[in-house]
C-alpha cells in the first residue's frame, strides 16, 4: 500500500527515518494477523498524517531535494516531523511481543531520542501529572520480560535507555530514572548472552556517573543561586534609608538600679 510513495515522499521530507520505520513494522507478516489490527491501523493513520505534515513543509516544486534515509539533527522547529505524537504505533509495537517488531521500534525510539525529534517534554493524555517521557521509558522497560526475551531486543533495551538517561534534549527524574538502572541491572543479572551482560553492565556505570555528576551541578547552580540572593538582599540592606528619628540616648533608655538610688537620696536630701 505504501511501497510506491517512498521515492514520491523521499523527494519531499528531510526526514524519511520516522516513515520508513512506521513502513518496516507495518510489512512486517506477523502484522497482517488479526491480533495486530490496532498496531496496524495506528501506523497507517501516523503515516498518513506524515505524509500531510511533509507536504506542507515541502519547498515549492523544482527546489526539493532527495530524501535521506538519516535522521540528522534537529536545527529548528520548522524543518522536522515532531515525534512526540507519533509515539502511538511504536509503543504497540514494542507490546506486539513480536522480537522483530519490537527491535524495531526500540531502535527508531532510541534515534529520535539521541537527535532530539521525541524529547516527551508534553504531558502525558493518558496520566494525568505524568509527562510522555515517562511512558516511553515504560514502553521500553516493558520490552524485558525476564531471561527469555529475545537477546537482540535486550541489546536494544539497552541501548534505548542509556541515550534516554544521557540525552541532552530530555529530563527524566525520581521514578522513571530508577525504572531504566533498575531494568539495565535486570539485565545484566538475568541475561545468559555474555555481551549483553557486559553491555548493560558498561551502561550502569555510564548512566550512574551520569546521574551523579547531574546531581552535583545542580546543587552546585543552588549553592550559587543562593549565594547570589544573600549579596543581593544584603545590598538591599545598604542602600537602604537611614531612619530620621533620633534614637533614644542609651541613658535615658536604661538606668542602673545603684543610679536610681543616688538620685533619689540627693533629692531627699
Amino acid at each position: 500500500m505504501y511501497e510506491g510513495k517512498k521515492t514520491k515522499e523521499g523527494k519531499k521530507t528531510k526526514n524519511m527515518f520516522l516513515t520508513r520505520a512506521l513502513e518496516k513494522i507495518l510489512a512486517d507478516k506477523e502484522v497482517k494477523k488479526a491480533h495486530h489490527s490496532q498496531l496496524r491501523k495506528a501506523c497507517e493513520v501516523a503515516l498518513e498524517e506524515i505524509k500531510a505534515e511533509t507536504e506542507k513543509q515541502s519547498p515549492p516544486h523544482g527546489e526539493a531535494k532527495g530524501g535521506s534515509s538519516t535522521l540528522p539533527p534537529v536545527k529548528s522547529k520548522t524543518n522536522f516531523i515532531e515525534a512526540d505524537k507519533y509515539f502511538l504505533p511504536f509503543e504497540l509495537a514494542c507490546q506486539s511481543k513480536c522480537p522483530r517488531i519490537v527491535s524495531t521500534s526500540l531502535d527508531c525510539l532510541q534515534k529520535l531520542i539521541a537527535y532530539g525529534h521525541l524529547t516527551g517534554n508534553a504531558p502525558d493524555s493518558t496520566t494525568p501529572g505524568k509527562k510522555l517521557i515517562d511512558r516511553i521509558i515504560e514502553t521500553i522497560c516493558g520490552c524485558f520480560q525476564g531471561p527469555q526475551t529475545d537477546e537482540g531486543v535486550q541489546l536494544q533495551i539497552i541501548k534505548a535507555l542509556l541515550t534516554a538517561v544521557t540525552s541532552q534534549h530530555i529530563e527524566i527524574h525520581e521514578g522513571t530514572v530508577l525504572q531504566a538502572v533498575r531494568t539495565c541491572y535486570n539485565i545484566y543479572l538475568a541475561s545468559k548472552n555474555l555481551i549483553n551482560q557486559t553491555t548493560a553492565k558498561a551502561t550502569l556505570t555510564q548512566m550512574l556517573n551520569v546521574i551523579f555528576a547531574r546531581m552535583e551541578n545542580q546543587a552546585l547552580q543552588e549553592a550559587k543561586q543562593m549565594e547570589k540572593e544573600r549579596h543581593r538582599q544584603h545590598h538591599h540592606l545598604l542602600q537602604s534609608p537611614v531612619s530620621h528619628h533620633e534614637p533614644e540616648s542609651p541613658q535615658l533608655r536604661y538606668l542602673p538600679p545603684q543610679t536610681v538610688d543616688h538620685m533619689s537620696q540627693e533629692h531627699e536630701g
